[in-house]
């Protein structure tokens, strides 16, 4: 291992989505992110897809942990039978096979970046209703050699870091507006698949009693809508099965389809409301009025649903919706993890001038 080439990997596994980072391209630097779904069901035995008129290999991995064998994966609905549910919002998610099996994904499609198969300095993120509990116990699972795969090849992760999710986002913010003089104060909400996360702080600095989560987050949201679809339509159909693809919708600005159908979402965005109102409160009856604050800043993926409810709640403030929010708090771990390395670097190539002068 060099002190001047350490490789950085930042990777977010959420209920909903796991985002992750593969280093920076090589002409403009910018960082290279990415994303697949949060959803890791046990090996069937077959991972071979129908496309094109003939057969092909699904876009997934199959993951060993601990004994089992998981699919993971940008096609892993391909593996899903229809009312298959495989969210995993205990709070112990995070020391879950499962989520072992989501993080190893992600590695799958890094492989190809990694020199050596090694990942130097990798950070990981948490919801604050975990993060004190679970944070030490997540940097030690994840330091050592593991195999990530079916055909056995393996990856040494030689430091794990893990820090609560909004930080990451106030880390973008920073990086995007080229801060001078003393960092903002800023107020960090994230609204995640399972909580809605929020993180008062000025540089690294976090203020922690006003610093929170609540079990309100898109998950909540994204199931109310499909509820109200099947009253409203008499779908035949279970909520599991049109959160995903009102998810997909959402995310992606396709239209929504269900039977071959396209239908519109707008009528239905409502039934959602009373989740985001409710969050948006909670956030308020924590900060209070926030006179100190400089900014508020929203990321994650449903950011841009959630800002008109903050915003009515702080009319006096600033509120940024991160660019592209979905990946915020991956980039900014990211970025927290190349200011790891330099330390780590730096660390190294004094003991080895120490060295070299003994």
């Amino acid at each position: 291992m060099t002190t001047h080439n350490l490789i950085v990997r930042a990777i977010d596994v959420g209920y909903g989505h796991i985002k992750f980072t593969d280093g920076r391209d090589t002409e403009t630097g910018a960082l290279r992110t990415d994303s697949i779904p949060s959803q890791s069901p046990a090996y069937k035995g077959t991972i071979v897809a129908s496309g094109g008129g003939v057969m092909k290999r699904r876009d997934t991995f199959v993951v060993p942990v601990e004994g089992r064998m998981f699919e993971v994966g940008r096609e892993v609905h391909r593996a899903l039978t229809g009312k298959q549910e495989t969210e995993v919002l205990d709070e112990r998610f995070a020391l879950s096979e499962q989520y072992a099996a989501r993080l190893f994904g992600a590695i799958n499609y890094m492989m190809p970046g990694l020199p050596a198969d090694v990942i130097d300095v990798l950070v990981l993120g948490l919801p604050l209703n975990t993060y004190p509990k679970l944070h030490q116990k997540l940097a030690e699972r994840f330091t050592g050699t593991f195999k990530i795969n079916d055909a056995g090849e393996e990856v040494t992760i030689r430091s794990c870091h893990v820090y609560p999710q909004p930080l990451g986002s106030y880390m973008s913010y920073v990086a995007a507006n080229a801060m001078h003089g003393k960092a903002p104060m800023a107020l960090s909400i994230d609204p995640g698949y399972n909580t809605v996360d929020w993180f008062v702080c000025q540089g690294m600095s976090a203020n922690d009693s006003l610093s929170d989560a609540v079990q309100r987050g898109m998950g909540t949201v994204l199931r109310a809508i499909a509820e109200d679809m099947i009253k409203a339509h008499g779908f035949d159909a279970t909520p599991a099965e049109l959160v995903r693809r009102i998810d997909n919708s959402l995310t992606t600005g396709e239209p929504f389809q269900l039977f071959g159908h396209d239908f519109d979402l707008e009528p239905h965005m409502v039934a959602g409301n009373d989740v985001i109102q409710e969050a948006a409160q909670a956030i308020k009856n924590s900060v209070g009025s926030g006179s100190d604050i400089d900014v508020i800043i929203l990321s994650g993926g449903g950011a841009s649903l959630y800002a008109p409810a903050v915003q009515d709640k702080f009319l006096k403030h600033k509120v940024v919706t991160l660019e592209n929010p979905a990946l915020a708090n991956v980039r900014g771990f990211h970025m927290i993890g190349e200011l790891l390395a330099k330390s780590l670097g730096q660390a190294m190539k004094l003991r080895e001038q120490t060295s070299a002068v003994a």
